[in-house]
């Protein structure tokens, strides 16, 4: 069963475009939305801000996803406005929002941000003050070869969709499991599992290998796996259990990262905020490629890949710490305020902001299945920071 994602989705996938981390299958989804008359005020209201933001990089996005977008420009319908209802004049009339939020041809923002004022923002209520947040859930948004976005937290337990020769079955909550049958498609048809803030997700591929999202991630994927290798592709973390094929080397692609193995279980740590992208192997060997070098891990060994392409090696990687997320819980070693509450951001879907100089660390383990308002109790016992919390974000004073 089909459902439409939520703004929230929706406003994290276009956040997602402005960084270069969408795939064609996220693009074309959200081009698919911007044009639809009842997700229209919500891509008003995120083009407006990114207009305020002025974001240098639009015109280069567009360059380098043309293609794509070009290909669903020509497939969108221009929108009928109904009788008597104005269009909005800085909305161009063919395609309406999708074109302008998303294809940025020809500068398009640039030249509404300097032509004409800017839309007021959308008028909506006032939140109440959050007192609390609850933990993750398992939710998460599939999005099929087609474009086809899948809710699936809403979705029934049970068959959801047939890609080329695989079958997509959601068993339980939380799970997914892709089952392919012999003679497989030669073109792979890929599909896309995102995961917002505060939700993870497991998803089994066709060739066995079992992998768990964390938040805020998205891996994209062959729903058969066909040629000489088992390619996909991630932002964010995750942890993989690939299975054995000595003939077909698995393979995860990060950015500029190749992480290459035949049989072996290992996490990727790749989050766009984070310094380092971390591979950590716990069984197995691994072969990882950067921009500069190529390097072989052994079991219980860490290797960050840093933003000049160069991958230092940690011989003793604190296993607990990296898989503390798979185990639903926060491990913190020593780490700032700020490695501090990127995690709780991510976890619980908040907004943080930090004041002050904060030098406080932070060592010890904290369920993450609790409300945010316990684990920021146990942080602010330690001394030195205090937390208050207004209208969905969390402040941070010495």
């Amino acid at each position: 069963m089909n459902q439409d994602p939520d703004a929230s989705f929706l406003k994290e996938l276009f956040a997602r475009f402005l960084e270069n981390r969408c795939s064609e299958e996220e693009i074309r989804l959200l081009m698919t939305y911007a044009e639809k008359e009842e997700y229209r005020d919500l891509f008003s209201g995120m083009i407006s801000h990114a207009v305020a933001e002025d974001h240098p990089e639009e015109e280069s996005l567009y360059a380098m996803h043309k293609d794509v977008i070009d290909e669903v420009s020509t497939q969108i319908t221009p929108p009928v406005p109904a009788p008597g209802k104005a269009v909005r004049r800085w909305l161009p009339y063919r395609v309406a929002a999708a074109v302008a939020l998303l294809l940025l041809a020809g500068g398009v923002w640039r030249w509404y941000s300097r032509s004409h004022t800017p839309t007021p923002a959308l008028n909506v209520a006032a939140h109440t003050p959050m007192n609390d947040t609850a933990a993750a859930g398992n939710k998460a948004v599939l999005i099929l070869a087609n474009g086809t976005a899948i809710a699936l937290d809403s979705a029934a337990n049970g068959l959801l969709a047939q890609q080329g020769q695989a079958q997509v079955i959601q068993p339980a909550a939380g799970n997914l499991v892709y089952s392919s049958t012999a003679g497989a498609s030669a073109e792979p048809l890929y599909n896309s599992i995102m995961t917002p803030k505060g939700v993870q997700y497991q998803v089994t591929l066709s060739d066995g290998t079992k992998v768990w999202l964390n938040a805020s991630s998205t891996l994209r994927f062959p729903a058969s796996f066909t040629g000489a290798n088992r390619q996909v592709t991630l932002t964010g973390e995750a942890y993989f259990e690939a299975a054995v094929n000595t003939e077909k080397p698995f393979v995860v692609v990060v950015d500029s990262l190749r992480v290459t193995v035949l049989g072996t279980s290992f996490n990727i740590m790749a989050y766009k905020d984070e310094k380092t992208i971390n591979t950590t192997l716990l069984e197995g060997a691994v072969s990882l490629t950067g921009a500069n070098t190529t390097t072989l891990l052994k079991p219980g060994e860490q290797a960050q890949l840093g933003q000049q392409g160069n991958i230092r090696v940690a011989k003793k990687a604190d296993i607990r710490a990296v898989m503390a997320w798979k185990n639903r819980l926060f491990w913190f070693e020593q780490d700032d305020i700020h490695t501090v509450m990127r995690q709780l951001s991510r976890e619980y879907n908040i907004e943080v902001e930090i004041r002050g100089n904060i030098q406080r660390h932070f060592t010890g383990s904290i369920p993450r299945d609790v409300n945010v308002s316990t684990v920021l109790e146990v942080l602010q016992k330690t001394g030195g920071v205090h937390f208050t919390m207004n209208n969905g974000k969390i402040i941070v004073t010495p």
